[in-house]
């Protein structure tokens, strides 16, 4: 059985409080799955390198904007791979854990717990509250031994920071950090705003946006007078607005049914983005992620959709008969937990090994003339493997109407004429 989609209990700012937003940070599990979706959010952005500017020593990081950034999950592995970020998150406890992870990175929080113990004690305010912000320790930037050298050699004295005397030390930072010496200060910005009422951003400002698992939250109605369509036709337009032209947004989100997906599409659409869905792992119905690729504007050669991921199927004559999970393979239905982390399945999607490029379009480029659809509803009905009734049955039906009723749905009782066939009519 799910797990409760956690946009039908509360809104985000309510739901996300200081106690659910500090559980949601420290899980291991939550922290290993948002960072394999941002990377892969970061693949399908497919920014541009410049060689050239790289080899020269220039700084050609790319400014990304996170939709929902929360408390920094996502913007970790940004700035691991070296590009600078902002976040927009509604909740204020996620993005005061945030900005207390900035000050923790650098010895900072634990100065001012420091500062403020010894003020309680002694009772100074005066010494105390200079040592509290004292952040002399604090190294911005790193310099090379040739630049001591060449210091030396020219007798210019250096300060305590390693700059020179009238030489601005967050400049030799964001020097060294050009070349790979120092990736510079960790800076956190964020934002409180609501995404459903527009992103406050100047125009042509970001190079791309990511956004995990926050899309999902605007098909909801959690106030009177708050119409999805609406709110999702103002994050687009103002996001095609902050994005210069050619630059990608990602959305990883997880929709509760096709309706949603073709209402996000279409807000998208008519905004002036181009692209489209891209699904991962589309017969694993635990591994299966949804991202919506958009591009801004124009550019030569068109939007080419990225390919998709799936699992690799080995050629085995007896795969279907030894295998537990060949429902989710060959198109049929899975009845499986959707919760991840189970050991129901032999292959693991999520292992790397395991990926295979395909073409979007649902046909396995290893088999290419099997097609991954059932087959006919009209033939013969095969029970599955796992002694479930044969779809279109009456058991069949009282099973899954006692899914929906555990799951909290509203179903039909019921009756001695559940599934009974009509009489012709005269």
């Amino acid at each position: 059985m799910p797990a409760p989609r956690p946009e039908l209990e509360n809104p985000p700012e309510v739901f996300y409080n200081a106690t659910e937003a500090r559980k949601y940070t420290v899980s291991t599990r939550v922290r290993t799955i948002q960072r394999e979706m941002t990377l892969r959010a970061l693949e399908l952005l497919n920014l541009p390198k410049d060689e050239a500017a790289t080899a020269a020593g220039l700084n050609r990081s790319a400014l990304l904007l996170d939709i929902g950034s929360g408390s920094g999950l996502s913007g970790d592995v940004l700035t691991e791979q070296g590009h600078v970020w902002m976040g927009v998150d509604i909740s204020r406890d996620m993005l005061h854990i945030a900005k207390e992870d900035e000050l923790n990175y650098y010895d900072m929080g634990a100065a001012q717990k420091a500062a403020a113990a010894a003020e309680e004690a002694t009772h100074l305010t005066s010494s105390s509250s200079n040592a509290r912000f004292d952040t002399s320790h604090v190294r911005w930037g790193l310099v090379s031994s040739s630049s001591d050298g060449d210091a030396a050699e020219s007798g210019t004295d250096q300060d305590d920071d390693g700059s020179s005397e009238g030489e601005d030390p967050e400049e030799v930072g964001n020097d060294s950090g050009a070349h790979g010496e120092s990736t510079g200060p960790r800076m956190v910005e964020v934002l409180q705003s609501d995404i459903g009422a527009g992103l406050p951003f100047r125009p042509g400002t970001f190079d791309g946006c990511i956004s995990i698992s926050v899309l999902q939250w605007l098909c909801h109605s959690t106030k009177k007078g708050e119409v999805p369509q609406r709110r999702l036709m103002a994050l687009f337009q103002s996001l095609y607005n902050a994005l210069r032209r050619g630059a990608k947004a990602i959305f990883q989100f997880y929709p509760s049914d096709s309706g949603q997906v073709h209402m996000i599409t279409r807000a998208a659409m008519k905004c002036g983005f181009n692209g489209g869905v891209v699904v991962d792992f589309p017969h694993s119905a635990r591994a299966k992620k949804y991202y919506l690729v958009l591009q801004a504007g124009q550019v030569q050669g068109g939007f080419v959709p990225p390919p998709a991921l799936t699992n690799e199927v080995e050629e085995d004559d007896n795969a279907d008969d030894d295998s537990n999970d060949d429902s989710a393979l060959d198109g049929e239905e899975y009845y499986g937990s959707d919760e991840e982390g189970e050991d129901d399945v032999d292959d693991d999607p999520r292992d790397p090994n395991s990926r295979k490029r395909v073409r979007v379009g649902g046909r396995d480029s290893q088999h290419p003339g099997k097609r991954t659809r059932a087959a006919s509803t009209h033939g013969q009905k095969r029970r599955r493997k796992d002694n479930r009734p044969a779809s279109g049955t009456r058991d069949w039906v009282l099973l899954k109407k006692e899914e929906r009723r555990r799951r909290g749905y509203q179903t039909t009782a019921d009756s001695k004429y559940t599934m009974r066939q009509r009489k012709p009519r005269f």
